[in-house]
């Protein structure tokens, strides 16, 4: 859904959260740049699933979640108002959108959490609202599941099912018949599944971002001692030297891990 093309299903999948709120858009453009600027504990780059704009300005955000990570709250919260600061700098405060992060958590996140919950800046004691341009929307796949009936003529039960690796087989053979943007993204993926290298990139970048993050923490805890930003730079570099040494492409490894690619050269030998 996130690849070149795919906008018309990435504007079926939004407006079905946004739909709860009678709110729409028309039209998205999916951005190519994956990446956000600036230094974050001493990494250069902070990398989201996808991130979007649609035609009456406003920016969307979406990432998914499979595990409760550490700090997974406050790095939502950087995420979004980094997007919101970078887009400040680029015009006047009267030229600044909404920006929406919308987080598809396969993980518990509140108490009696519900598959869909929305998130602004309000007042403790009324419903005076300090801000609506920075909102969270979190879609809770196991909330969804414990609801008794799934309602499929409800455009976002229908992602919900789709997305979520245990739904029967069942279901998501007739959420994929009776949504053709379901369906579209169905036949994407499964065209990834038939394309034998690309889907082997797909599983390493995955494997990958996944080992980035555990080295990462391991040095963070090590680097203590001997200096945090050190630390993270060793993990990095770490976990570059593994995927080398299993074949991954030079611009795969400098995409993952931000290392440039004449560094990675160096490493190989």
């Amino acid at each position: 859904m996130a690849s070149d093309g795919r906008e018309k299903q990435l504007k079926s999948f939004i407006n079905a959260v946004l739909k709860e709120n009678n709110d729409s858009i028309e039209f998205i453009e999916i951005i190519e740049n994956k990446l956000i600027s600036g230094e974050i504990k001493g990494q250069k780059n902070c990398i989201l699933d996808l991130r979007s704009v649609s035609s009456d300005g406003r920016h969307f955000i979406v990432e998914v979640q499979r595990q409760n990570q550490y700090h997974f709250k406050k790095r939502s919260l950087l995420y979004l108002a980094r997007e919101y600061t970078n887009s400040a700098k680029k015009g006047e405060l009267e030229d600044l959108k909404q920006h929406i992060l919308i987080n598809i958590l396969d993980f518990n996140f509140c108490k009696d959490d519900l598959p869909n919950r929305k998130f602004n800046i309000r007042s403790e004691t009324d419903e005076c609202l300090y801000s609506d341009y920075l909102t969270i929307y979190n879609i809770n796949i196991p909330a969804f599941r414990k609801l008794k009936e799934k309602d499929l003529k409800n455009p976002l039960h229908r992602w919900i099912i789709f997305f979520d690796k245990k739904s029967p087989k069942r279901l998501i053979d007739e959420v994929i018949k009776m949504d053709k943007d379901i369906k579209l993204a169905d036949a994407k993926f499964n065209e990834l599944l038939s394309d034998e290298k690309a889907f082997h990139d797909y599983q390493m970048r995955q494997l990958a971002k996944m080992e980035l993050k555990s080295e990462i923490n391991h040095s963070r805890k090590q680097g203590i001692k001997e200096g945090e930003l050190k630390g993270i730079k060793k993990g990095k570099i770490e976990v570059a030297v593994n995927l080398l040494s299993k074949g991954m492409e030079l611009d795969l490894v400098s995409e993952i891990t931000n290392i440039p690619i004449s560094k990675l050269k160096s490493l190989k030998h």
